[in-house]
């Protein structure tokens, strides 16, 4: 069976100013198929949130391992992007701009 890492963003609660929070979360499932690690992801997903008012994100991004065992410093997620920003520009508007600060 291949691993898959699988991407869920949540939204999980707001800080008292109206600001949302956000995860990015990645697991990794081994599976048969991309369509039993997903259905596998949204299981993990329900149970992880616990029964909150957790929001998850609808769709899920996977990734297929190379079928090599996982050991340290193994590579579960890699995903490409393209634009005509700097890398501290990519960064800020994807990341930084999003940054959660505890109240």
């Amino acid at each position: 069976m291949a691993w898959y890492g699988i991407r869920t963003i949540y939204q999980w609660g707001e800080k008292s100013d109206g600001t949302s929070i956000f995860e990015e979360r990645i697991v990794v499932f081994e599976a048969t198929s991309s369509d039993e690690a997903h259905a596998k992801a949204s299981t993990e997903a329900k149970a992880y949130s616990g029964g909150t008012a957790w929001i998850a994100y609808p769709e899920q991004v996977g990734y297929e391992q190379d079928g090599k065992p996982l050991v340290d410093a193994y590579e579960v997620w890699s995903e490409l992007f393209e634009g005509s920003c700097s890398l501290d520009e990519f960064y800020a508007q994807r990341y930084s701009r999003f940054l959660y600060h505890p109240e």
